[in-house]
């Protein structure tokens, strides 16, 4: 034999029920045991018949009236032991007004490419409000559509809506799922509260980021550690500036060369076609060499530099040949 226990713990968790006269409750007590056991609902102590919806293991209350307020208890019972559990129920006089969203939610929310998030909505009501999650269609999306509705100006989508939980505070809690987020999920969402006596609505934002897959990959330019922009600039200016000052020493060493090779030549002996060679002209002074000018004294030793040329002459059957030098 096995004593009764309660099946469904989670659904007999609130125990203190208030409703609005004319509006109606279900209270559970599911239970098993071995042998089954039986129930009985009790009302203040008092046992309920079958007529007041004490049989079986949910009692339906309809249409409340100040008069179903009370303390509603299930006893559970088999040859092992015996179970009870008690719901306070109030009806209350009160008109019902239309249902208002509570808490802070939905908010506004973004996701990565393909992630999963939600959306939330907390509706307090008098009595239990319809739950609806529309999407706002926009511009040039009407055709992905079957079907729309229009407020105001705008187009929305009615999406799919999940079971409506209420709470131990009065209020009813809904939640949208978004899976696999893409592209096209991104936009205005709205949470709408409804009951008989009107509705309300609040609106949040989802944001997609984009698919990083799908983006090209770009390879950043790494600057090697340790040379500051400073430094890797310098370097080939520094290189550049000492291979200028060798070129330009280089070209100075070679025309220094060249004008002391230039002043020490001798002057040439002349030689007339018919007579010896004479002497080599005496070399000017220090005085004389001042006294020309830089023109006069450059010709002078380009002259110097050219070479004689060499005349041949038949003179009675040999050849003489005679040395010209150019002055």
């Amino acid at each position: 034999w096995v004593r009764p226990r309660f099946t469904e713990p989670a659904k007999m968790r609130r125990r203190v029920i208030e409703r609005p006269v004319g509006s109606s409750v279900r209270l559970k007590c599911t239970a098993s045991g071995n042998p089954p056991p039986d129930i009985v609902w009790l009302k203040d102590s008092k046992p309920l018949v079958e007529e007041d919806g004490g049989a079986g293991w949910t009692l339906s209350l309809k249409n409340l009236t100040p008069e179903h307020s009370g303390k509603y208890t299930c006893h559970v019972s088999n040859r092992a032991g015996q179970i009870n559990a008690t719901y306070k129920v109030e009806v209350i006089q009160r008109t019902i007004s239309k249902p208002v969203l509570t808490g802070t939610h939905p908010v506004n929310t973004t996701v990565d490419y393909g992630g999963t998030t939600s959306f939330q909505c907390k509706v307090r009501s008098d009595v239990k409000p319809v739950i609806q999650w529309m999407k706002r269609v926009e511009p040039g999306e009407e055709a992905r559509f079957n079907s729309t509705i229009e407020a105001g100006d705008q187009r929305f989508v009615v999406l799919p809506t999940g079971e409506v939980w209420s709470r131990p505070d009065g209020s009813y809690l809904n939640k949208l799922l978004i899976s696999r987020a893409q592209q096209d999920d991104a936009g205005m969402y709205i949470c709408l509260g409804a009951n008989s006596k009107g509705y309300s609505f609040r609106s949040a934002y989802l944001t997609v980021l984009p698919d990083r897959k799908s983006q090209p990959s770009s390879v950043p330019m790494v600057t090697p550690p340790g040379l500051p922009w400073p430094v890797i600039i310098g370097i080939p200016a520094g290189v550049a500036f000492i291979l200028g000052t060798a070129l330009l020493w280089f070209y100075q060493s070679k025309c220094s060369c060249s004008g002391s090779t230039s002043s020490a030549l001798p002057a040439a002996p002349r030689r007339d076609r018919a007579g010896p060679p004479q002497p080599p002209a005496a070399q000017p002074t220090g005085s004389d060499k001042d006294s020309l000018t830089y023109e006069e004294y450059a010709a002078a030793h380009q002259q110097l530099l050219l070479a004689p040329k060499l005349y041949p002459k038949v003179v009675n059957g040999k050849v003489h040949q005679h040395i010209h030098y150019q002055c």
